[in-house]
């Protein structure tokens, strides 16, 4: 429980970092920042087909990483994969290698349950995460628009993929 509340402060506080500048309506914000909250945590811990992944030092959670098994990519509905909707660090927990860590975590993971590929989608204006999962082996394969009120010219999104088998 206590990591959960610890999750439901730092999940915001990544989010504004990487993300603020998305948004120009602050109730909008607001209303995505709640989604990071402890409540939207326990919540998704509740289902069968999470997973979650927590970066820390000493006792101190830096980052989290969370994934749904069973989800299929929506570019090409390949079914038998698994979405990463949410990795994030802290802004002095990045270019750590603990990003990479979650990432292999939830990989191996997704490996031992049989899955065919894992998938994510980020920010087409976020150069810095697109550019670290394509050297992490992912590969671009399509792009979608951000189902949230954020500034039209940046809701654009690029679907990443990594095959498995």
């Amino acid at each position: 429980m206590a990591d959960i509340q610890s999750l439901g402060i730092i999940g915001p506080a990544a989010y504004a970092a990487a993300y603020g500048y998305l948004w120009d309506n602050s109730a909008a914000l607001e209303r995505q920042l709640a989604t990071f909250g402890a409540e939207a945590f326990a919540k998704l811990l509740e289902r069968a087909d999470a997973r979650l992944w927590i970066a820390q030092a000493d006792a101190s959670i830096l980052g989290f990483l969370t994934m749904v098994v069973g989800s299929a990519n929506p570019v090409t509905e390949e079914a038998n994969g698994a979405e990463v909707p949410r990795i994030y660090l802290l802004p002095g927990a990045q270019r750590l290698g603990l990003g990479k860590k979650l990432l292999s975590s939830a990989i191996a993971q997704a490996r031992d349950e049989n899955l065919g590929h894992i998938w994510l989608d980020v920010m087409a204006s976020a150069e810095h995460a697109r550019a670290a999962y394509l050297k992490w082996g992912f590969s671009e394969l399509g792009s979608r628009k951000f189902d949230k009120p954020v500034k039209a010219e940046l809701a654009d999104m690029v679907v990443l993929i990594k095959h498995l088998k």
